[in-house]
This record gives C-alpha cells, sequence and structure tokens, in this order.
C-alpha cells in the first residue's frame, strides 16, 4: 500500500512506508476515527467515513467521541461507537477511569484523530496501531504520529478530512458525498429557513439585524414562508423576534425538531440563512442553499466553493451591515432560481 504523503502537505515517516508497504487496501481490517465536537463538527466527517468504507472494503470503522458531543454523530454510518465519559450520573471521572476508557479503543490497523485535544493525544497513546494519523497543532505531538497532515484555514474543513483517505490514494467525490436521502425541495409552498443562534455568543450576529433583514426578506419574497427556527436553550427561543414581526404575515416559527426531523424539513427548504452554526452545516449536507454569517470564526474552512452556498462577511471580519447580507441574500436566491 502506497503512502501519497511524502513532500508538501503531509508527512509521513519511514516506518510508516515499510509498514504499508507491507498492507494492502484489502488486508485492512479495523479503523479508528477519533472526533470531539458539537453536530456541526460531527456532520462535516461523514464523506470522509463515506471514502475509508470504499478505499477500505473490509475494514469495520469504530467511532470514538466523548459523552458530551455525542448529538448528531453519524454512527449509521460506522460498526462500533467508543466513548470517554467525563461524567457518570453527574459525577466527574478520575484520570485513572478515563485511562481505562481510553484503552478500552483497542488495537486498530489505522486510528485517524480528527480532535487534536488533550483527550485524543492521551487516547492515541494508550492504543496500539500499524499507523497513526493526525493533524497537529501542536509540534510536539507529531511526534506521537506515523502520518501528519497540514491543515490549512482556508480549505474547507470537510476537504481537510478527506486528505486521509487521499494519503491511501483515495480520489474523493465531489460534490461530496454525506450519504443523507436525497430530499425533494417543497416548491408548492417554499419557504427559508432563519437560524439565529450558534454554538457561543460571540458567534451570533446581532438578533435586532436578524429581525431587520427577515422583514426585508419576506417583503422582497412574499409569497415564500419564512421561518424562524428554536434552537434548544432558552435564548435560543424567537417569540420575542416573531412578535417584533408580528406585521409580516409570511413569517412563522418552527418549534424544535427532533434530529431525524430536522434534516428532512432543511432539506426540502429553498434556502437557509444563519450564523457559522451546526443548522448551516446539516443543511450543507442535505444539499440545501445556504447564506452563513461569518465575522468571529474564519469563512473559509466552512463555505463550500460548489455554487450551492454563500459567505457573507467584511475584509476585517468586522460584523456585516444587514444591507450587505440581504443584497447578497437576494442575488444568491436569484441566482439559484435562474439555475433551476
Amino acid at each position: 500500500m502506497y503512502l501519497w504523503a511524502r513532500e508538501k502537505g503531509g508527512y509521513s515517516s519511514k516506518k510508516a512506508r515499510q509498514t504499508a508497504e507491507q498492507m494492502t487496501h484489502e488486508s485492512v481490517h479495523s479503523i479508528a476515527i477519533i472526533r470531539h465536537g458539537a453536530i456541526g463538527d460531527l456532520v462535516v466527517m461523514r464523506p470522509l467515513i463515506v471514502e475509508l468504507r470504499e478505499t477500505f472494503p473490509n475494514a469495520k470503522l469504530t467511532l470514538s467521541l466523548v459523552d458530551h458531543y455525542q448529538y448528531g454523530a453519524p454512527v449509521d454510518m460506522v460498526d462500533k461507537v467508543h466513548i470517554v465519559y467525563k461524567k457518570i450520573n453527574g459525577k466527574k471521572t478520575s484520570f485513572l477511569e478515563r485511562i481505562k476508557q481510553m484503552k478500552s479503543l483497542g488495537e486498530h490497523d489505522i486510528i485517524i484523530d480528527l480532535a487534536d485535544d488533550a483527550l485524543s493525544m492521551w487516547t492515541m497513546l494508550f492504543n496500539k496501531a500499524k499507523l497513526k494519523m493526525g493533524f497537529p497543532y501542536r509540534e510536539y505531538r507529531k511526534l506521537f504520529l506515523d502520518i501528519v497532515l497540514e491543515r490549512s484555514d482556508f480549505v474547507l474543513e470537510t476537504e481537510n478530512m478527506l486528505h486521509f483517505a487521499s494519503v491511501f490514494g483515495a480520489r474523493g467525490k465531489h460534490p461530496l458525498q454525506y450519504a443523507f436521502p436525497a430530499y425533494e425541495r417543497e416548491t408548492d409552498k417554499p419557504y427559508i429557513c432563519y437560524f439565529t443562534s450558534a454554538s457561543t455568543q460571540h458567534k451570533c450576529w446581532p438578533k435586532g439585524h436578524f429581525i431587520e433583514l427577515v422583514r426585508k426578506m419576506s417583503k422582497q419574497f412574499p409569497k415564500m414562508t419564512h421561518i424562524l427556527m428554536d434552537g434548544v436553550k432558552p435564548d435560543e427561543k424567537v417569540d420575542d423576534m416573531l412578535e417584533a414581526l408580528s406585521d409580516c404575515q409570511n413569517v412563522v416559527k418552527q418549534e424544535l425538531l427532533g434530529l431525524e426531523e430536522v434534516y428532512g424539513f432543511l432539506g426540502q427548504a429553498t434556502m437557509v440563512i444563519a450564523n457559522d452554526t451546526g443548522v448551516r452545516n446539516m443543511a450543507v449536507a442535505v444539499n440545501t442553499p445556504t447564506v452563513g454569517i461569518f465575522f468571529a470564526t474564519g469563512a473559509f474552512r466552512y463555505w463550500p466553493r460548489d455554487g450551492m452556498h454563500e459567505a457573507v462577511f467584511t475584509l476585517n471580519a468586522t460584523i456585516p451591515e444587514v444591507e450587505i447580507v440581504f443584497e447578497q441574500s437576494v442575488k444568491h436566491i436569484e441566482k439559484l432560481m435562474l439555475i433551476k
């Protein structure tokens, strides 16, 4: 088996290349993937799992998670799930307990670390593998890996992850394959979804800006329904926004949906407008056009450049004005209508 990480953008040790030469794609029987993150971080790894399945047809896949980040994990795509618990019954686990949990991941042919945090580093150290891979930010962590890939903030995060399959010769698929059903866009009663929250408050575009945007969009596209989506937390509820927009008859609220329901709901939408958030990543995964609003995080890592998605940001990463987001949204939806 040939390793393509040799010169620029990736590195494989001499030992790793020698080990790989004794392996074939068919002889790889177990791969573990470590990923710690919220739903948006978990959704974007799905295309990698698709590629690993095809590149290593005989491999069983294990997904290693942390207890408080399980919601939305692609458990439907793997053979086994491994979890490290930081708390059990509300009580913090000891380091010795965590070591035992980390060791339970077991030995694999390949371990891929997509988390690059302290917990994933210890998990890598406590388990054997013929090849250990990762994209560490800290130089010293490269010492624990056989294959190291560079990670760019200017490359789509999903593409960064696909590089782990490219190391073994996988071509990758475009458009990206997330292994979700093909939802049909609602054409009789088209709707635009707005999700105003994010994982942290500093990523949230001001609520007043969103209210003004929805008002302008509802007037620009009066035949469409404009749906404000409720979030999980109390501060993610949209009742106050709905009240402020009570004069707009085509603006409604969508109560919180379950995980299975929300994918279908987003998949049938005409467009999703949101902050840098997991909901937008979910919309991308079900092939729904999106407009992302960026100012606190890098736009390029979460902006698929396939024509289906738009990112709104300023040159100096300041909070975009309402008019800018409105103009970009209108242009994007009109362009997609023309394509259709």
